[in-house]
């Protein structure tokens, strides 16, 4: 009997390396050290993760707005790449 993954249970579908990012930053890194940028009209804008995911002034802002993930300056995630870029 072929196992499935208690995420494809829950939600139907796998989570992507967009969703797997933000949770490990949340449940098992500091949100603080993580700067989301995100697309906001015209320009591109930036917050803390903790302030992105926390802020009534922020949200709801749409996951597929946000363009980049970096922790201390370095990339861990980018729009339309398939993979995660840094394991932090």
């Amino acid at each position: 009997m072929k196992q499935v993954s208690k995420s494809k249970i829950r939600s139907g579908k796998k989570k992507g390396s967009l969703e797997e990012t933000i949770s490990f930053a949340i449940y098992k890194d500091d949100p603080l050290e993580y700067v989301v940028s995100y697309r906001d009209k015209d320009q591109i804008k930036s917050a803390s993760l903790k302030d992105f995911t926390g802020s009534e002034e922020l949200s709801p802002v749409p996951l597929t707005r946000i363009v980049q993930i970096s922790k201390k300056e370095k990339i861990v995630w980018r729009k339309g790449q398939k993979e995660i870029l840094v394991k932090v």
